[in-house]
């Protein structure tokens, strides 16, 4: 965490190419990845004001095999993309969360009444109150924050943009509020149940396991309570 300009000056001069490397392979345009998180950086500014700020990242993810197996308790492979998510955020004192997304409007959320709202099926607000309420109810701490996030996972393209985003909002209040430490598989299963609950889609978990766990991943749904989730060497 450190403040907006500081942290532009970091990765201009190069300082987080290696982790952009892991995220994205050997062969990405650094200049490019570099320009992106910068302008994500501004583009917080803009909106909320100079802060301290934490950057995170959630991917898409295709599935290699098994197609719609996690709804019948059967198994998957699925791998995460090097396409992902971004989001700039920063703790808040009060109990609000304020996310805006691309080039969409500002969003937010009274932590004091996360309960489903009929008419909001269907939204990002749906999807945000759902892991916020999930979380919660798996007993990890949520507060306020505001973010920024952008994505170069396309609505519609297959490759589970909304799961690639209940995971960056996961992920998020897993750095800002648990230290890092709520795990990848309670990310997924809360990211789930706001789809189901909040957002009104039934879906499987496969999604969101493979978003939140990374990498190359055979799953197990033989207990839907406890998926295996054993990591594929390649």
């Amino acid at each position: 965490m450190c403040n907006i300009g500081e942290m532009k000056n970091r990765i201009s001069c190069g300082m987080f190419d290696d982790r952009f490397v892991q995220l994205y392979g050997k062969d990405i345009c650094l200049a490019g990845q570099r320009k992106r998180y910068c302008d994500a950086l501004s583009r917080f500014e803009e909106l909320f004001g100079e802060a301290e700020v934490s950057v995170f990242s959630a991917p898409g993810r295709t599935e290699i095999g098994g197609n719609h197996t996690d709804h019948q308790l059967g198994k998957v492979i699925a791998g995460a993309l090097n396409i992902d998510a971004i989001a700039v955020a920063c703790r808040t004192d009060n109990a609000e969360v304020k996310v805006v997304s691309g080039d969409g409007p500002l969003i937010t959320i009274d932590l004091t009444d996360l309960e489903p709202e009929a008419s909001e099926r269907g939204t990002t607000t749906a999807l945000i109150k759902g892991v916020l309420q999930g979380l919660s109810l798996h007993g990890f701490t949520i507060g306020g924050f505001q973010a920024y996030v952008t994505s170069d996972v396309l609505i519609g393209s297959g490759i589970s943009s909304s799961a690639a985003f209940e995971t960056l909002i996961g992920t998020v209040v897993s750095g800002l509020y648990n230290d890092g430490t709520i795990p990848a598989q309670t990310i997924a299963m809360v990211g789930q149940y706001a789809e189901n609950v909040y957002f009104g889609k039934p879906c499987g978990l496969m999604d969101q396991m493979a978003c939140s766990v990374g990498s190359l991943v055979h799953i197990d749904f033989a207990d839907k309570a406890n998926p295996i989730i054993d990591p594929v060497s390649f």
